[in-house]
C-alpha cells in the first residue's frame, strides 16, 4: 500500500516516543509530509525510551515500549497495565477507531479488563531493544535490556507478563543487584 511506519524520539515535547506511518513516492523515497502520528507516548524519564516495532504474521502491528526509565522502575511501570510503558503492544493500524488512527484487534488478551489498556499485548517489560519474528512459527521473539545482572530473550506470547520490576530473568529481581 505505499506505508511504511517508525519508531522515533522527539525533541519537540521532551521524553516522548511516536509510532508514525508515512508513505512512499513511487516506493523510491520518503513523502516527509504525509507523517501521520498514530501513537505518541509521554516518557516519565530520558532512558528506557528505546523500542521497536513489527509486523505479525497476522497483520498487526507489535509495538515494544520500556518502562519509561530510570533504574528499579520506580514508577511500576512493568506490572501497571493502565499503562502502555513496559509492554509489548498489538494495534491494527489498517483500521481507525473513533478516537484514534487504530484500532485494537478484538483478540488481545486485556481488551476485557476496564482498568488494563487494551492495546497491551504482553507486559512486564523492562526495555525491548529487538524484536523479530520466527518465518517457519510465527513466533514473536523480544531482548529485553537487563539491569543488574540478567539479559532476557524472550518468546512473547498473548497476555504474558514477563515479571520486571519483581524478577530479572528467571531471578528475583532486588534492588541490591
Amino acid at each position: 500500500n505505499g506505508y511504511f511506519f517508525v519508531y522515533y524520539t522527539t525533541r519537540e515535547r521532551p521524553h516522548m516516543s511516536v509510532i508514525s506511518r508515512f508513505s512512499s513516492i513511487k516506493g523510491t523515497r520518503v513523502d516527509l509530509g504525509s507523517e501521520l502520528k498514530v501513537l505518541e507516548i509521554q516518557q516519565p524519564f530520558w532512558n528506557h525510551n528505546g523500542g521497536t516495532i513489527v509486523f505479525g504474521p497476522d497483520g498487526y502491528l507489535y509495538v515494544a515500549l520500556g518502562d519509561g526509565g530510570k533504574a528499579n522502575d520506580p514508577l511500576g511501570s512493568g506490572q501497571d497495565v493502565s499503562t502502555l510503558l513496559g509492554s509489548v503492544l498489538r494495534i491494527d493500524v489498517d483500521k481507525t477507531s473513533t478516537t484514534t488512527p487504530y484500532s485494537i484487534p478484538a483478540d488481545n488478551p486485556l481488551v476485557e479488563r476496564s482498568e488494563a489498556r487494551p492495546e497491551i499485548y504482553a507486559f512486564g517489560i523492562r526495555n525491548i531493544w529487538r524484536m523479530a519474528l520466527d518465518r517457519k512459527t510465527g513466533d514473536l521473539w523480544a531482548a529485553d535490556v537487563g539491569q543488574n545482572e540478567w539479559e532476557e530473550v524472550n518468546l512473547i506470547r498473548a497476555g504474558g507478563n514477563y515479571g520486571w520490576n519483581q524478577r530479572e530473568a528467571a531471578h528475583p529481581f532486588t534492588l541490591a543487584g
